[in-house]
């Protein structure tokens, strides 16, 4: 039988000193004896661990002016988010977008780039994403040796390693591409990759709408639907890697799919099926989800086959929060009241509290999402 560790992943099992970072970045600045206390080591260990932290440039000593019953103030320690940087980087159907951030997540520096997906090879997107994380460091004035690493979102399964994407729907031949080791051979600098839709949930998890669940849903549509499972255990983040929810199958013989499958919900529910439905070459001004509630013909069936499959997913895993994120997240406010309306007699009564909001990390969620993953492996993996 397999240990549960085998099926759920994990983005970075923290060592003690990415235990200590993780503290003070979520908790704020905190006394030795508290992150002593807070991470399960002794005095002498805490500032062992807090002397290399501060060497490094992550964390920061400042004293307090509050009373202490001892009488002197302890002296605090806080992380320091300008203490390294990362780039996160997205590569979509069509379009490319780069982010370099801090170490809090805090953008620096964004730039994008769209490309015609029929005729760009996965080479060419490997250097567009070289070209622009370039441009992007000298941009910024930082010293290389700043910059702890690269995150890279795709779309699909990547490998246990982190560093190819698996059956990739980017090649044409649909084999495995190795984005990690061509980027860092280009680059100079260590690139970890991750399915795009579990990145931004981490993002999110973390910094964002999801901040303090223990378990979050993130649901992304753009040119297909993804979503992506993060869920907290003993303080580390896990996933079970890409949750598929635009390939459930809704009509067995029913449209074909970009996957080949047919009848998948994204071949109705995802931004080229709801423009092609609504016989429109772009989307609209007020948003493709309000364009598409205006048509009853063309809304129905699929927002009825999206609820009924959110609402299996919801029964099979659980989460205490889902976030809408892409069209979903910019729909109009009634389209996430008439959801949460639609979908509560679906649920048994032990979900019925799960609760959907917006994700906040917009608008470069897929490259925070990356960024993040880039964090969590190069900063506060320790």
């Amino acid at each position: 039988m397999k240990d549960i560790s085998d099926l759920w992943g994990n983005w970075a099992v923290k060592s003690t000193s990415g235990k200590l970072l993780t503290m003070l970045r979520d908790g704020g600045a905190q006394s030795r004896a508290d992150l002593a206390r807070g991470i399960c080591v002794s005095a002498s260990v805490l500032t062992k661990l807090a002397a290399a932290s501060i060497s490094r440039g992550l964390v920061l000593e400042a004293d307090t002016t509050a009373p202490s019953p001892m009488g002197r103030p302890p002296s605090l320690l806080a992380f320091n988010p300008s203490g390294a940087y990362v780039i996160g980087a997205n590569i979509g159907y069509g379009r490319i977008s780069v982010a370099l951030v801090d170490s809090a997540l805090n953008v620096q520096q964004t730039a994008s780039a769209n490309f015609d997906q029929t005729k760009t090879t996965v080479d060419d997107m490997i250097d567009l994403v070289s070209k622009i994380s370039n441009r992007l460091i000298e941009d910024s004035q930082l010293p290389r040796t700043r910059i702890a690493g690269v995150g890279v979102g795709v779309p699909g399964k990547v490998d246990a390693a982190k560093r190819s994407n698996l059956y990739s729907k980017l090649e044409r031949s649909g084999q495995a591409v190795p984005f990690a080791d061509r980027i860092e051979q280009r680059l100079a600098l260590p690139v970890v990759l991750e399915h795009n839709a579990s990145a931004i949930a981490l993002a999110e998890a973390i910094y964002g709408a999801g901040a303090g669940n223990a378990s979050v849903l993130h649901i992304y549509m753009r040119s297909g639907l993804g979503a992506g499972l993060v869920h907290f255990r003993n303080g580390e983040a896990n996933s079970p890697g890409p949750i598929e929810i635009g390939h459930v199958v809704v009509e067995p013989h029913g449209l074909t799919c970009v996957c080949g499958t047919r009848g998948c919900l994204e071949a109705r529910f995802s931004e080229p099926a709801l423009l092609s439905a609504l016989q429109l070459d772009h989307v609209p001004e007020e948003g493709l989800i309000a364009a598409a509630r205006a048509n009853a013909e063309v809304w129905a069936l699929p927002y009825e086959q999206f609820v009924q499959t959110l609402a299996t997913s919801i029964t099979l895993l659980g989460p205490d929060l889902i976030l809408l994120g892409g069209h979903l997240g910019e729909a109009p406010q009634e389209f996430i009241d008439q959801l949460k309306s639609d979908l509560t007699p679906r649920l048994m009564r032990q979900f019925e509290g799960v609760r959907i909001e917006r994700a906040h990390l917009v608008p470069d969620a897929g490259a925070l999402g990356a960024a993040c993953v880039a964090l969590e492996k190069y900063v506060f993996e320790g």
